[in-house]
Order: C-alpha cells, then sequence, then structure tokens
C-alpha cells in the first residue's frame, strides 16, 4: 500500500534503477503528472489514486521493456550500426579462414558461408561505403585496422602448431597461408586507403 504518489514514485524509481538518470526523471516527470492529473479530476486521495494504479514492479518492467525495444530500434535504424556490421563482415571471417591450418580432412564447403560473407561484405564496404564516410565510420575504420595486425597470429599460429603436431610443412599449408596473407593484405591496404581517403578529405 502507498500513502501518496510521492512514496509511490520513490519505489517506482528503485525500480527503475536501469535507465539514465534523465531518462528516469522523465518517466518520473510524466507519472506525478498523470496521478496528480487523476487525483484532482476523479476527487480521490493520492491513496485511493495510487492503489488502484498499476504497481511499481508491474509498470517498472513495462517502461524498461519499452526502453529496451526503442535502444534496440534506434540501433537498426542508426546507418552506423549497419556500417559496423559491414566491416566486422570483413574481418570476422579471416578467424575462421584459418582453420584448415590444423584440420587436414575438414570439408571445405563449411567455409563457403564464411567466404561469401567476406565477399558481400567486401563489396558493400569498398563499393557502397567508400563515398559515404563519416568522421565516426573513419574512427570505426581505424579501430577495425589496429585490430586486423592481431589477426595476424591466429593463421601464423596454427600453422606453427600444424608443422609441430605433424613434424612435417605441408605443401597445401604453405600454398594456403601464401593466399590467406594475399587476401589479407588486399583487405588491409584498401582499408587503410580508404581511411586515409577520407582523412584527407575531412582534413581539406
Amino acid at each position: 500500500m502507498h500513502n501518496t504518489i510521492e512514496d509511490y514514485l520513490s519505489q517506482l524509481e528503485d525500480k527503475l534503477r536501469e535507465l539514465p538518470a534523465n531518462e528516469r526523471r522523465v518517466h518520473l516527470n510524466e507519472i506525478r503528472d498523470h496521478l496528480m492529473e487523476a487525483a484532482a479530476e476523479e476527487g480521490k486521495s493520492e491513496q485511493e489514486i495510487v492503489n488502484s494504479f498499476l504497481s511499481p514492479e508491474q509498470l517498472s518492467q513495462d517502461i524498461l521493456k519499452e526502453e529496451q525495444n526503442r535502444v534496440q530500434k534506434t540501433s537498426f535504424e542508426n546507418p552506423d550500426y549497419w556500417f559496423g556490421i559491414t566491416v566486422t563482415s570483413v574481418v570476422a571471417p579471416f578467424g575462421a579462414l584459418a582453420l584448415p591450418f590444423i584440420f587436414d580432412d575438414i570439408d571445405i564447403g563449411l567455409f563457403v558461408p564464411f567466404l561469401l560473407q567476406f565477399i558481400v561484405a567486401a563489396s558493400a564496404l569498398f563499393g557502397y561505403y567508400k563515398d559515404r564516410l563519416t568522421t565516426r565510420r573513419g574512427d570505426i575504420l581505424k579501430q577495425v585496422g589496429r585490430i586486423m595486425i592481431p589477426v595476424l597470429a591466429i593463421p601464423f599460429g596454427l600453422f606453427s602448431i600444424d608443422i609441430m603436431q605433424s613434424g612435417d610443412l605441408s605443401t597445401f599449408n604453405l600454398v594456403y597461408l601464401a593466399c590467406y596473407l594475399l587476401v589479407w593484405l588486399a583487405t588491409y591496404i584498401a582499408l587503410r586507403n580508404v581511411y586515409l581517403s577520407h582523412s584527407k578529405v575531412v582534413i581539406d
């Protein structure tokens, strides 16, 4: 039971701690105005109004769910979100495509989705997004460029493990490593060129 509207709001505020302070205040002010208006119009006491209203627990769950849906919708509608997904899809396959170094009998068909992911994402990045960079997207490219260097540890590490396990230098692994490094280098240079072109435009 809540004696006053402020008692009710105090409990509700405690349930909404997950929200940023400014958003929490907005919701609390709206609910306060609604409850005060209802009390004035219906001629009821504050206790009667809050007791006939949704409980703080139920209302907080509804508000948090609504905010979560709003944030998700905003993220999906944000152009930079899809740019980030595209850039990630260019770099991420390099991890999976390094696995053939240690799995000799693995079905190559398993890697087709990763290869297609790379091709589609690279086409979008170097085709569609190349001339649509913003400062935020430039920052994302810069961060990804830094991540790509440590990625090289994956193929070299797996290549070394295979040599230690088999005691032999596989011709397939040598050729595959050369192709892998060639694609990695081409991708890295392309990313760097796009970033530098964007930086030059910003500076100019």
